[in-house]
This record gives C-alpha cells, sequence and structure tokens, in this order.
C-alpha cells in the first residue's frame, strides 16, 4: 500500500492542491511498518490532476 502525505516546507500541508511535493509511504499493512519513503515535487495545480497523478504513481490512500 502506498500513502500519499502533501508537504509544505516539510510540515504536513493544509490543502494538498497547494502543497510543495508529497512524500509516497510505501506501507506494510501486516506488520505496520514503513517500507520506503518517496518524495516527488508536486505538479503545477490544475484541477482534477492530482488524483489522477497519484493514481498512476500507485497511490491508494491519501492523508
Amino acid at each position: 500500500m502506498i500513502i500519499a502525505i502533501p508537504l509544505a516546507d516539510e510540515k504536513l500541508a493544509l490543502h494538498f492542491g497547494h502543497c510543495q511535493k508529497f512524500a509516497l509511504m510505501k506501507v506494510d499493512l501486516d506488520s505496520k511498518r514503513i517500507l520506503q519513503r518517496t518524495d516527488v515535487d508536486a505538479p503545477p495545480h490544475q484541477p482534477g490532476l492530482l488524483p489522477r497523478w497519484l493514481g498512476e504513481m500507485g497511490v491508494n490512500i491519501i492523508i
């Protein structure tokens, strides 16, 4: 499972559509452990782009 966390200044962003980057956390649900963290720059803000882009990155959940 991959969880996307929107970041602004290395903290949780209040609005994921205006964040600077996403931390993509690959998680093992059985052991409840984070297996990998990858930070990616967010694409430019466009209506409807983020859900599709995150889906293409394999994201299952957005915080």
